[in-house]
This record gives C-alpha cells, structure tokens and sequence, in this order.
C-alpha cells in the first residue's frame, strides 16, 4: 500500500485583512509629518507658526488620501470613531453658531477648517498604529524633532546661530518663534517620551532615547518658562496617582535600571542647565540675575493676562451664547478693551499699555469668549468624555506595559492643559501636533478597542466616503497653498516697503490679497503704501478694511489723520475718540492728541485746540509736531509773536533728533530691511519738518 504523502503544516491564518504597502508608507509618511512640523520654517514667511499650519494642512490631506489607499489595497472599509469625536462634532456646532455675532466670518471659518483637519490627525493615528513597533516610530519621530528644535535654539543663546536679537534668552526663536513656545512644546513631549525608554528592544534605541529626553529637558529648563514647569509637576503628580491605583509593576520592576538611569540623568541635567542650578555657572550659562521663579510677575506680564482676561469676560458678557466668533478675539480686543477700562475694575488697569492682543494667554477664556457659553459647555464635554475613555481603557487594559503607556501618554496632555491656563498652545501648530499625537496613540488599536465606535463600511461607501474626504483636502490644499504664497508676496512687499518702493510695494500687497482667503494685515501694509503714494482715497478704503482683519492703535490713528485731510471730520473725531478711549502706548496716545488739536482746528475751534495743544506740550515736551502746529495756529490768528517761540523750541527738537538719526545711518554697517527702512523715512521726515520750520520762521517779522 502506497504511503499518502505527508502535507506540510500550514501556517495559521491571518486574523482580518492582510496589511498592505500602503500601510507601512502611511505610517512612515506620518512619522515624516510629526518630525517634520516643529522643524518648519521657510523664507519669505512672516511668521513661523504661519507656515506650520498652511503645510500642516498639505501634509494631512496626503495622509488621509494615504488611508484611503490602505483601506482599497486591504479591502477594509472600516473605522474607528473614538468617543472624543462626539463632543468634537459638538464644537463644530458651536463654531457655525458663532459665525452669528463674528466680526469677520471668513477668519472664524478658516479657524473651523484648521480644527478638523488638525483633528483628523488625531482620527488617522488612532486608526493606523496597530503594533508597538509603530508608536517607537512616531515617538522618536517627534522627540529627536524637539532634540533639533532644542540645538538649534541652545545655538542663538550661545550665539553661534542668528537669532532674534538682543542677549541670550533673546536670542531664542529656534523654529518656533518665540523661545516660551518652544519650553512648552518640550514640557508635553517629557513624559510620553519615556516610553521610548521602556518599549524599544534594541538597546542601542533606549540609550539614544535617554540623551534626547536629557537634553530636551535641559533646553526646558534653559528657556525659563514657569507654567511649563508648573504643568509637569502637575502631570507628574497625576501619573503617580495613576501608578497606586493601576499599579503596572511588572514593567516597573524589568527596566528599573534604566529608569533610575533617566531620573539621574535628568537631576544631573536640572543642576546643570536650570537657571538656579549649582553648576550652572560651570557651563557658562547662567546669566547671573534674578532665578525664573523670581521674574513670574516681572514687566507686569501678570497683570498684562489679567488685562486680556478681563477683556475676554467683557466679551463672553456680551454674547453669553455663541460668543464673539472662532478667530476674532484679536479683532474684538481694542474695542471690548475700551468697554473694560470704563468699569471700575477696568480703570485698575488703564497704566497698561497694550496695542493688541492676538491671543488671550489663557485658552479657556478665549474659548469663552469667542464660542460663549456653548463653546464652554464643548470644551469641558470633550475632556470628560477623554477622561472616562482612558479610565475605562485603563481599567480593560490587561497589559501592565500598555497601562504605564497610557498613563505616560495622559501626563503630557495634563501638562498641556495646565499650560493652556495662561498660555495659548492649542493655537500653536507644533504643540498641537504633540498633543493629537497622543490623543490619537491613547485611541490607537495597539492599546485596544474600549471606548472606540467600530464603524464598517460597504465598498462603495467607503469609497464615496473617503473620495468625498479626498477632494475636500485637495480643496483645501489648494488654498493652503495660496495663502502660504500670499504670506511670501506679503513679505517681499513689506521688505520693498521698508526698502523705500512703495510701487512695487503696493503690487506686491495687491498679488497678496487676490491669493489670500482671508487677508488681514495685508490691507494695513497696502494702505501704508498708498499714503506715501499719495493716494489718499485708496488708503482710506483699505484702512477701513483693517477694521474687520487687523485691527491695530496705528490704524485708528492714520485713518483718523487721512480722514481729517480729506475733509471727513466727523470720521476722523471718533476714530481719534475710540482710540483715546482704549489707552493706547504713550506714543500712540501723544500723535492722536495731536490729531485731536488738528480736527479742532479744521471745526474752527481754535481756543479749545491751543488748551489740547498747550496740554500735550507740557506732557510730552520732546515732541516736536505739536509745537509746530501751535506756531501755524498763532501766526494764522495774526499773533506772531507767539508763533515764534513753538517754532524755535520745535526746531531745535528737530535738530537734536536729525543729528542723532543721521548719526545712526554713518556709524553702523549693518541693518536689518526694517531698520533701514524706519531710519531713512525719519531723516527724510525730520528734514522736511526742519525746511517747513525754517520757512515759517522766516515769514515771521524780526524781533
């Protein structure tokens, strides 16, 4: 009898759909794009959180036209709707519902665009990292971007690298633009990075990791942000509690040397590069002042957030529903600011100064006040529903290892939420980038199905569904595009202007506002160009544009002044009222005083613009413009005897301030477009007010 040949075992079958190419290109395409927003910046950009979010939007619609193509190639329509995308639903509603009392819509619904799409983000990781080996790579990803951020930083302090300017802590923008945002960036990343200390197989990997999370922390700890600081106690006290009550030992107890390790290197690191640090000095860093706990309240920076805040409740007062609209707290800011300082509190804080104020330094109160109580409701919805999720998914989770990951996970959203008491991170791309990547990590399939809405679709609906996704990125990419060019031609006419060519200035600002969804302070560098063009109608047009996308003291101040040239009186007393009326910079407040004893002479009341001026002269005696405009007054009431002292004290200002510009322009070599620009258009200023003042004196009858 034939023997029956032996069948070779086969291997089990692969539970679900078989990963295809796609997916490893996704997920390297997205460690791409978390290494890759911090580090942005490109030239020609004005500002590199700018950047960040316009080639974040690019990059996030090619991951999700990526995620459509795994799902086709594995023919798994399926997805995993965690329960935080209700409540975000919820936001979404109350945006639209904004968009009622919104100065500008366009800039709340641009705000709308930027939050879901940064959201998918989170949607996309929370579908796609499925093995432990995935969250290393996105992990490191984002930590050695930080180690980056870090070095380059650390370079402007020392000065090998240009940065903003001024000594030392001045120096530091890194690539982000401002040292506070890069301390806080670093504060989210420290816990969840350590999982990269406990995760990885290779040795090699736990020690790099190791370095990069010491000296990510000694940049933190370099730049002197207290709030950052503040939030990982905070953070780390949570994480402790967290450790009594799920208790994951076992991971604990298998790396404890090379967590004893990281908390020794990271002590070592505090004495060395914490600003109160014993051995500071002994690296050249300390800077010999007061610690960074001494300086909290220090140029009035408390109080300047007390300011914000306050104008923030007056906001939230007034439209206690739906807010002032998504995006349009700097647009309300002066005129709720004017509001405030007539209430009793408010005239507390009329000493401070403040032009504007793009942010609240606070994101719960700026969503307070431009979302309302709606927008509240949302907000604290969203992290209860995030809270019960990791609870649940913490108390499901039967991997200790997976347990101290979540954990870690949930102490840098804790600092991230402490810091957003007083700061603004949830506008700032690269934080939010950190912040979603966890989000998503905590949601991921490799940490388990609890809290997540399974939702499979039929082919033709997962077509439809991420066709229609698809083309809506490709739309908005589109325009992503275009205002990151309008951004660039924005910048080249502000250099061109800067660089005295108000012609190619001004087309340059026109280009930019045609590519421009939403132009703001476009309109305020094409009616400066328009002035010194000459043309005053266009000017004015535009400046009153800004009053609904930029608004700025400067702007109620040169319109007013315009207006009262082309004989709109009534416009330009109360542009100069408001503007008084919200305590602008010393400045500011001295030329629209001077306006005001302009409009009083063009309204033919002439005692009551010598007291404004008189007035003026004795607060600000170095100002030159009042002087010479109570010389025309008095010599055009045929009285020139008192003409002839304000134009001699005026003349003599304008020398002392014509030698010490042109004195500048011979001794340095080197400036800045900016610098240059302001120097020659002073000089030119000066010497045409000194030829005017010349030729008044000289119609005057001798002595």
């Amino acid at each position: 009898m034939a023997k029956k040949r032996q069948e070779r075992p086969q291997p089990p079958k692969r539970k679900g759909p078989r990963p295809g190419s796609f997916d490893r290109i996704l997920l390297y395409a997205l460690a791409f794009t978390v290494f890759m927003i911090p580090l942005f910046i490109w030239p020609g950009v004005t500002e590199y959180g700018y950047g960040k979010t316009m080639v974040s939007l690019v990059a996030i619609s090619i991951l999700t036209i990526l995620w459509g193509l795994t799902a086709w190639q594995r023919r798994d329509w399926h997805l995993r709707i965690p329960w935080i995308a209700f409540p975000f639903l919820a936001f979404i509603v109350a945006v639209l519902l904004s968009l009622t009392a919104a100065i500008n819509g366009r800039l709340a619904f641009q705000s709308l665009v930027l939050s879901v799409f940064f959201f998918q983000l989170a949607l996309l990781i929370a579908n796609v990292v499925r093995e432990r080996r995935d969250v290393s790579l996105l992990l490191m990803s984002i930590v050695l971007s930080a180690s980056l951020a870090s070095l380059y930083g650390l370079f402007q302090y020392l000065g090998v690298m240009p940065g903003a300017g001024g000594p030392g802590l001045g120096r530091i923008i890194s690539t982000m633009g401002n040292r506070n945002y890069l301390g806080g960036f670093l504060s989210y990343l420290l816990l969840p990075s350590v999982v990269l200390v406990l995760r990885p197989r290779s040795r090699a990997l736990r020690a790099a990791a190791l370095g990069l999370i010491a000296f990510n922390f000694g940049t933190l700890m370099l730049v002197e942000q207290l709030a950052p600081v503040v939030g990982l106690v905070v953070a780390g006290l949570l994480v402790i509690i967290g450790l009594i009550i799920f208790r994951p030992v076992e991971p604990i107890r298998r790396n404890r040397a090379w967590l004893i390790g990281l908390l020794a290197l990271l002590a070592l690191t505090f004495l060395i590069e914490a600003p109160s640090g014993p051995l500071n000095s002994l690296v050249g860093l300390s800077r010999g002042e007061e610690s960074w706990i001494g300086q909290i309240w220090e140029r009035n920076s408390g109080r300047t957030r007390e300011l914000d805040w306050w104008i923030g409740w007056e906001m939230f007062k007034a439209h206690p529903i739906t807010g002032v609209g998504l995006g349009n707290y700097k647009l309300a800011f002066l005129p709720y600011k004017a509001v405030f300082l007539t209430t009793p509190r408010g005239a507390a804080y009329s000493d401070l100064r403040v032009a504007r104020a793009a942010q609240a330094h606070g994101d719960y109160v700026q969503v307070a006040a431009e979302l309302g109580g709606l927008g509240l409701i949302v907000v604290f919805s969203f992290l209860a529903v995030l809270a019960v999720s990791i609870w649940k998914r913490l108390r499901r989770s039967e991997d200790e290892a997976n347990r101290l990951d979540l954990l870690l996970y949930t102490g840098g959203l804790a600092v991230f939420l402490v810091h957003a008491l007083v700061s603004f991170p949830a506008h700032l791309p690269a934080s939010m980038t950190a912040v979603l990547l966890f989000l998503g990590l905590i949601h991921a399939p490799v940490y388990g199905g609890t809290c997540i809405v399974d939702l499979h679709l039929g082919r033709r609906t997962g077509l439809a569904l991420f066709g229609s996704i698809a083309a809506v990125g490709v739309v908005v990419s589109g325009f992503a595009i275009s205002d990151l060019s309008a951004n660039v031609l924005m910048g080249a006419g502000l250099q061109q202007l800067q660089l005295g060519d108000p012609f190619a200035a001004k087309r340059s600002f026109e280009r930019s506002i045609a590519l421009d969804f939403a132009p703001r302070q476009t309109y305020y560098y094409l009616a400066t160009a328009q002035v010194q063009l000459g043309e005053t109608e266009g000017a004015l047009d535009s400046y009153e544009r800004c009053f609904t996308r930029f608004v700025d003291e400067n702007t109620y101040l040169v319109f007013a002044d315009l207006a009262m040239d082309a004989g709109r009186l009534e416009e330009a007393r109360e542009a100069i009222e408001f503007l008084l009326s919200t305590a602008p910079k010393q400045e500011i407040e001295f030329r629209a005083r001077y306006v005001a004893g302009k409009i009083a002479v063009n309204l033919g009341d002439y005692s009551g613009a010598i007291r404004l001026l008189d007035e003026l002269v004795a607060d600000a005696p170095d100002f030159e413009l009042p002087l010479i405009a109570l010389g025309n007054l008095h010599q055009g009431l045929g009285d020139p005897e008192r003409a002839r002292e304000p134009y001699e004290r005026a003349l003599t200002l304008i020398d002392v301030q014509l030698s010490h510009a042109e004195g500048k322009l011979a001794g340095r070599t080197e400036f800045t477009a900016e610098e240059i620009g302001s120097l020659r258009q002073s000089v030119t200023r000066l010497r045409n007010e000194r030829s005017y003042v010349l030729e008044q004196l000289a119609r005057l009858p001798e002595e």
